[in-house]
C-alpha cells in the first residue's frame, strides 16, 4: 500500500518537476547561443493585376489559393542532443552532463548535419495542391542568402501522381518586403528546363543600399486548378556588406585546444557572428565553432576555437582544414537582423596536429557549475529513470 503523502511532500514533488523541466530547458539553452535568424511566417500571395508572364501548355484556368509550409531557420548551431543517448530518459542532472561534455561554441560535427556542411542551402519540399487530385509542387531555389552581385535560381516543379506535369505561368513576381520600400512588383519570366520551370533573378538590379528579404511568388495553372506559392530569401547589395573575410589564418594549439584565427576586415562597427567547421586530414567533418564579439571597424581576427575533447573524442589527426567560414553582423533594429558577410571561398589548412595533441578535458565554466550545483540540490526529484512509481 501507498503511503500517503503529506502537504509538504507533494509540494516538494511538484517543485522537483518544475526544476527538471526548467533545467532541461536551460541544458539545452545553454548549447544555443544567439540564434539571430528569425523563421519566416506561412503567407499566401498577395493579390496583384498581372497578365501570364510565360507559360508552358495552356490547360483551362479555376480558381484556387495556398501557401506553403514555412521555412527552417537559416542560421543554425548543432543539435545538442545529436548523437547523444538516453536524454529523454536520463534524470536532469545526467542529462545536463551529458549535453554539456563540449562548450556551447565548439561541438562535434557529424556528415548528417547538412543543416551546416550546407549553411546555404533550402529546405523546402513538395507540397500537395489544395485541389489535390494527385497533383504536388515544389517552389524553391538554389541558395538562401544572395549577396552582392549573385544571382538567384528558382525552380518550380509540379507533379501529379509522381509524373512531371506542364502548367501555365498565369503571374510570377519578386517585391521587397521592407516598410517604406516601394512595392510594386517586379515581373518574373520562367522557362522551360527538363522537367521544371526556372528563372533567373539579380537582386543588385534593384538598387538596395542595405539587406532585405525578397519575396518570389507564382501563381500557375495545372489544367485542373490554379495554385499560388511563395518562399522568401535574404539579400545583402554590395554596399551593405559590413565586413569582409581578408583569406589571412593563422593556427595554434592554445590550453589543449585548436584555436585557427580569422583575418577579417569590418566595414561596420558591431556584433558580429563567425561560424566554421573543421574537417581532418581525411577530410571528414570534426567540429563546428562560433565567435561572437563586438567588432570595431578596421582590422580584426576571429578567434575560431575547436575544442581539444571534440578533436579527441572524433580520434581526428591534422592537417585540419577550415571549411564553410561564414559571418554576418547582428543589427536587431532590422528585420531580417543579420547583415551577411560573402563566405570564404578558399582553403585553409593547418599544421599536422596529432589526436595525442589535444586535450580530453570537459568543459568547464562557472555557469555550468552553478547548474550542476542546482540539479545536485534538489534531493526530492531523481529523474525520470529513477522515479519511484510508488511516488517515495
Amino acid at each position: 500500500m501507498t503511503p500517503q503523502r503529506t502537504h509538504a511532500e507533494t509540494t516538494r514533488g511538484s517543485r522537483g518537476w518544475w526544476l527538471a523541466a526548467a533545467a532541461v530547458a536551460l541544458a539545452v539553452a545553454t548549447t544555443i547561443v544567439w540564434r539571430a535568424a528569425r523563421e519566416p511566417a506561412p503567407a499566401t500571395i498577395p493579390a496583384v493585376t498581372a497578365a501570364p508572364i510565360a507559360s508552358v501548355a495552356a490547360p483551362g484556368a479555376r480558381a484556387a489559393t495556398g501557401r506553403v509550409a514555412p521555412l527552417p531557420s537559416p542560421a543554425q548551431v548543432p543539435d545538442p542532443e545529436h548523437g547523444i543517448a538516453g536524454l529523454s530518459t536520463d534524470d536532469p542532472l545526467t542529462a545536463y552532463r551529458k549535453a554539456n561534455v563540449y562548450p556551447p561554441t565548439s561541438r562535434p560535427l557529424a556528415s548528417d548535419q547538412l543543416d551546416l556542411l550546407r549553411p546555404n542551402q533550402r529546405h523546402e519540399v513538395m507540397q500537395p495542391a489544395d485541389h489535390g487530385k494527385g497533383v504536388s509542387f515544389l517552389f524553391t531555389a538554389d541558395r538562401y542568402f544572395v549577396i552582392g552581385d549573385d544571382t538567384l535560381t528558382s525552380r518550380l516543379e509540379v507533379r501529379r501522381d509522381g509524373a512531371p506535369l506542364a502548367v501555365t505561368i498565369v503571374q510570377a513576381y519578386a517585391a521587397v518586403i521592407e516598410p517604406g520600400h516601394d512595392a510594386r512588383p517586379i515581373p518574373l519570366v520562367f522557362t522551360a528546363n527538363g522537367a521544371a520551370l526556372t528563372q533567373t533573378f539579380a537582386p543588385a538590379q534593384l538598387g538596395l543600399a542595405r539587406q532585405a528579404a525578397i519575396g518570389m511568388y507564382v501563381e500557375f495553372d495545372d489544367g485542373i486548378g490554379r495554385q499560388r506559392a511563395h518562399f522568401d530569401f535574404q539579400y545583402t547589395p554590395a554596399a551593405g556588406i559590413p565586413a569582409r573575410f581578408t583569406g589571412v589564418f593563422h593556427d595554434a594549439l592554445e590550453a589543449g585546444s585548436l584555436v585557427i584565427r580569422a583575418g577579417i576586415d569590418v566595414v561596420v562597427a558591431g556584433r558580429y557572428v563567425i561560424d566554421a567547421n573543421l574537417f581532418d586530414a581525411a577530410e571528414q567533418p570534426v567540429a563546428w565553432s562560433r565567435f561572437k564579439g563586438e567588432l570595431a571597424a578596421g582590422a580584426h581576427t576571429a578567434d575560431l576555437v575547436f575544442f581539444g575533447k571534440v578533436i579527441v573524442d572524433a580520434n581526428a589527426h591534422g592537417p585540419f582544414h577550415l571549411g564553410q567560414l561564414r559571418g554576418a553582423r547582428f543589427d536587431p533594429s532590422r528585420d531580417p537582423d543579420l547583415e551577411q558577410m560573402p563566405p570564404f571561398t578558399g582553403a585553409y589548412a593547418t599544421q599536422a596536429y596529432q589526436t595525442e595533441q589535444f586535450s580530453d578535458a570537459e568543459y568547464d565554466s562557472a555557469e555550468k557549475q552553478r547548474m550542476i550545483e542546482l540539479l545536485g540540490a534538489d534531493h526530492g526529484h531523481r529523474g525520470g529513470a529513477g522515479r519511484d512509481p510508488g511516488g517515495r
